[in-house]
């Protein structure tokens, strides 16, 4: 399915016969990734003007049963002619329907805006809750040196943090971590660390990789790389840009994961209360094994890591895996628990659930705005529903 034929699709413009083409295309789960990427271009490229006259927020059920009635009715039935759907009660501009209609085919629930009407949005927003959690404005690392001493890192500490077997350990005025100096026979061992409530930081190796740590993760690694192979090792989520060397290759490790590379980008995603250890590639190539089998990845491609197996996505949205590194959230047909997973590690909050939602959202949202005005762009949905106990966030139906 070509982006003509789905731009004809949804301004009206094709034929009986392309229309039902199309339609079984789009009820095809095989497609959900093409027709995600579709969507976030088109959506991205409407103009905030456009959704001037959108009023009143959405009520999803109402209008997935008028789409269905109307692909039903119109579409699906060969009796009833080949009238085209048309949305008259519905007050959204046939881009928006658009949009809202993929969303529901694919049983997810859309609530992507374009960058600037959602800066328009947040700064136009008057009602306030009352008790707020505003989102980190600093990377709050730890660094803990080989002798076992501990520097607490925040924007405030530049300069020279320590001096190690020759290496000196500094920090930037943008906040980088960097090694340098002459390496001694010695390996000494650094951990650097970040809590929940957290920006990112970066991290420049002796040799020259640089590392990106997300909230609730840790890196602990050699102040310089001596001998025949570099290695680090993780938890959380880190993304590599790795140095290349084919004399002394890269390893990073998590429990049994092991991702093995010469020079390359890739993230590794392997917080312990996820579902899944994921490694994703970007550039380069990686092998990544977990003591019983090995996976060579290619660029575009992710390892999924799960009770001593692993499987591989051939094609996989990069944007919203760097979301994180980017200064964003994205989630392209989350769950709901992932979704309060990167809340309650960015905001350190605590999460509790009164109700089941079992629906998938699209949403792509700045990470520089309150929690508020995080949980009011997916209860534009009307499926889900939010409270703030303090540190505390409760979902409900």
């Amino acid at each position: 399915m070509n982006k003509t034929s789905l731009n004809r699709f949804f301004t009206n413009q094709c034929s009986p016969v392309e229309r039902e083409e199309i339609i079984r295309w789009l009820l095809d789960p095989s497609n959900d990734l093409l027709i995600r990427h579709w969507l976030r271009d088109h959506w991205e490229s409407l103009p905030a003007d456009e959704l001037a006259d959108i009023d009143q927020e959405p009520d999803m059920e109402k209008l997935w049963g008028k789409i269905r009635t109307r692909i039903k009715e119109d579409q699906l039935d060969p009796h009833k002619g080949n009238a085209s759907p048309k949305f008259p009660e519905i007050h959204f501009r046939k881009w928006a329907v658009a949009a809202l209609f993929i969303g529901v085919l694919l049983g997810t629930y859309f609530i992507y805006t374009a960058n600037s009407f959602n800066q328009k949005a947040l700064a136009d927003e008057t009602v306030k809750p009352s008790n707020d959690i505003a989102p980190p404005t600093q990377a709050r690392a730890t660094l803990k040196l080989a002798d076992g001493s501990t520097v607490y890192l925040d924007d405030h500490v530049n300069g020279t943090l320590a001096r190690q077997g020759g290496i000196e350990i500094r920090r930037n005025e943008v906040g980088e971590i960097i090694y340098s100096g002459a390496a001694s026979d010695a390996i000494t061992m650094n951990t650097l660390s970040l809590p929940n409530g957290s920006k990112p930081i970066r991290l420049l190796l002796s040799d020259g990789s640089l590392v990106w740590l997300n909230a609730a993760s840790s890196i602990t690694y050699p102040t310089a790389f001596v001998g025949q192979e570099r290695r680090v090792s993780i938890t959380g989520e880190a993304y590599f840009e790795v140095s290349e060397n084919k004399a002394m290759p890269f390893f990073v490790e998590h429990n049994q994961l092991l991702v093995k590379v010469l020079g390359t980008h890739f993230n590794v995603n392997a917080y312990e209360n996820e579902a899944n250890i994921k490694v994703t590639l970007l550039e380069g190539m990686v092998d990544v094994g977990d003591g019983s089998m090995t996976k060579r990845l290619e660029p575009g491609q992710q390892a999924s890591i799960s009770k001593r197996k692993i499987s591989v996505e051939a094609a996989v949205d990069t944007e919203e895996v760097m979301a994180w590194k980017n200064g964003q959230f994205y989630f392209g047909g989350s769950d709901i628990r992932s979704i309060m997973n990167q809340i309650e590690r960015y905001y350190d909050v605590e999460v509790e659930f009164r109700d089941d939602v079992p629906y998938r959202f699209v949403a792509k949202i700045s990470r520089d705005v309150n929690v508020s005005a995080f949980l009011q762009k997916l209860e534009l949905t009307n499926l889900i529903h939010f409270k703030i106990e303090g540190k505390k966030i409760i979902v409900m139906k």
